[in-house]
């Protein structure tokens, strides 16, 4: 098995040995690389994150030459974009993106004193200060190249594709995003499956894979979020809405959503629920009581809870009662006020969760 870490385990690695050691964090597009260094940011408030996209620099954009008249020298002025500030002792939280689609091997070469010595030209970093790189896997055909000893200056360790339960209940219910790709993405695990771990004859419609050409539109983590404001959007979009998921997340998943999303309609309307618990009718298949699960979970707040949770209670699959109370109670910002109230305590129990 190929040695690997996930999100939670790279952010830690960034914030733990980071200060020492240049990670690279390489893997799949639009998985999380670079969120992985937003999420370190929040676990070190006394460091400034820094970020550079490394595909788009020049080496004039890493610093210019000044002329010290009175000495009559130059000295190097650093770009703002790399955080430094002069007479400043804050750390760094510097984000080398796409280290390895440097534009030139002249601004790589500027760049490797930075991974392997906290220096940019004759500046030191301040003390502290965490380098952070991110690039894409070679096999993936989008240019990224570097030698061998630019990679022996940092620790480059293969970062895996997030398992779909891990980021609904992290990311995407936390974010607010579209129950219909909430769905998507409990329903569909194999969207979340990285290309080089798929066998010679296998197929999937979903991912980005350079083997079979399939590089443009693909289910990324990126690309979710982005089909979420199209489905929340979809009625004024009308006609244009599927050419633009097929557009955002590849044909096969946005017709997968858009039936989901057709089977969302059908189903009361949260406002409904909310006003009426008692009365407002119970779907009796298990793919609706999911879908409403995961759109409830969605979409509680401190005023609606106790009234969603009173319906949940009304339905009979304990599966769909059990995916209610799972969303809920493994989310840091809507357990606290969903504790509070008898019902979604009792409800907890019953399907023998305990928060």
């Amino acid at each position: 098995m190929k040695l690997s870490l996930n999100f939670e385990q790279l952010v830690n690695a960034i914030v733990t040995v980071g200060s020492t050691n240049t990670i690279m964090a390489v893997g799949a597009p639009g998985m999380g690389k670079t969120a992985a260094a937003t999420a370190a940011a929040r676990k070190l408030p006394d460091y400034k994150l820094a970020y550079v996209d490394c595909a788009n620099l020049d080496l004039g954009d890493i610093g210019f030459p000044v002329i010290d008249r009175e000495r009559m020298v130059t000295e190097m002025a650093i770009a703002s974009r790399f955080g430094l500030v002069r007479g400043s002792q804050q750390p760094l939280l510097l984000v080398l993106d796409e280290f390895s689609k440097c534009a030139s091997r002249a601004v790589m070469n500027t760049l490797l004193p930075v991974i392997a010595e906290r220096r940019i030209f004759d500046y030191a970093l301040p003390s502290g200060s965490i380098v952070y790189c991110t690039g894409n896997l070679t096999t993936d055909g989008v240019g990224d190249t570097l030698p061998a000893h630019a990679y022996n200056r940092m620790t480059v360790v293969d970062f895996r594709n997030p398992d779909p339960q891990t980021w609904v209940t992290n990311y995407a219910v936390p974010a607010g995003l579209n129950p219909v790709v909430i769905r998507f993405a409990v329903e569909t695990p194999e969207a979340f499956v990285r290309y080089d771990t798929l066998g010679e004859k296998q197929t999937n419609p979903y991912i980005f894979n350079p083997r079979t050409g399939n590089v443009k539109s693909y289910v990324s983590l990126r690309s979710l979020e982005k089909a979420s404001h199209i489905l929340d959007a979809a009625d004024a979009l009308g006609d244009s809405y599927m050419a633009l998921m097929a557009g955002t997340v590849g044909e096969a998943a946005a017709l997968q959503m858009d039936a989901l999303r057709l089977l969302d309609l059908k189903l009361p309307a949260t406002k409904l629920i909310v006003a009426d618990p008692h009365g407002t009718p119970v779907p009796t298949e298990l793919g609706a009581l999911y879908m409403m699960a995961t759109r409830l979970a969605t979409q509680a707040s401190p005023k609606t809870i106790e009234a969603m949770t009173t319906y949940v209670t009304r339905w009979g699959a304990n599966e769909a009662k059990t995916l209610f109370a799972t969303l809920i109670g493994e989310n840091k910002e809507k357990l606290p006020f969903a504790l509070r109230t008898t019902n979604f305590s009792a409800l907890a129990s019953s399907v023998g969760r305990f928060f």
